[in-house]
């Protein structure tokens, strides 16, 4: 998965098969997945899998850690430099485009195959831990905006880490709703409310009030 500003650090074989796996999950879920269906996604056949992979397994975690990355590197290029700007950009990013009808596929792409996996983490340790330090990793940098905010004077003096645990949640209902459930009306609604909550209960009395 490439950044929004085009560049990808990584190797451009791996980076075909991370995006080969993430849209055979989503095609086909990972009870029905097989190395065959993750090669009718990649250019180079099924062989070529097992010459940078041992198992279907390994290829899903090499998925699982690029997008780890690919939402650390996201949240880590936001340059705006006021907390409440960032905080902002940082649910959009974790929201992404799904609420677009026109360019919302390659998110849908990305949040189906982790919904997917996701079912299975109860019974995969592997899976979960990877899904558990992804989840632990976006709520961290959101804290920390909400820290730097709350020092600054633009937040409010909240616990930094239930907030971001909460907004990062809210975020991710967004994706369930429109993504798994196709129920675009409630989506919109819980994101207006997401920044409804941050405008009128995050933003201190004298912060800025034209944002959204």
């Amino acid at each position: 998965m490439g950044r929004r500003d085009g560049t990808d650090d990584t190797d451009p074989h791996d980076s075909e098969i991370v995006w080969a796996v993430m849209q055979a999950l989503a095609k086909h879920g990972y009870a029905d997945l097989t190395t065959k269906k993750i090669a009718a996604e990649y250019s180079r056949g099924e062989s070529a899998l097992y010459y940078h992979y041992d198992s279907k397994d390994d290829l899903i975690c090499a998925f699982l850690d690029s997008s780890l990355d690919w939402f650390d590197q996201e949240l880590d290029a936001i340059d705006a430099a006021d907390p409440d700007e960032r905080l902002f950009e940082a649910c959009e990013i974790l929201i992404g485009n799904v609420l677009d009808p026109d360019d919302g596929g390659e998110y849908a792409g990305l949040y189906i195959a982790l919904a997917e996996l996701s079912a299975h983490a109860p019974y995969n340790e592997t899976f979960r831990e990877r899904l558990v330090k992804q989840q632990r990793s976006v709520i961290e940098k959101l804290a920390a905006i909400l820290d730097d905010g709350i020092e600054d004077g633009t937040f409010r003096p909240v616990d930094p880490e239930a907030t971001a645990a909460f907004l990062v949640v809210t975020c991710d209902s967004i994706i369930d709703h429109a993504v798994l459930l196709g129920m675009d009306d409630v989506a919109s609604m819980i994101r207006a409310q997401l920044f409804a909550f941050v405008r009128s209960n995050l933003l201190a009395a004298d912060g800025p009030d034209e944002l959204r």
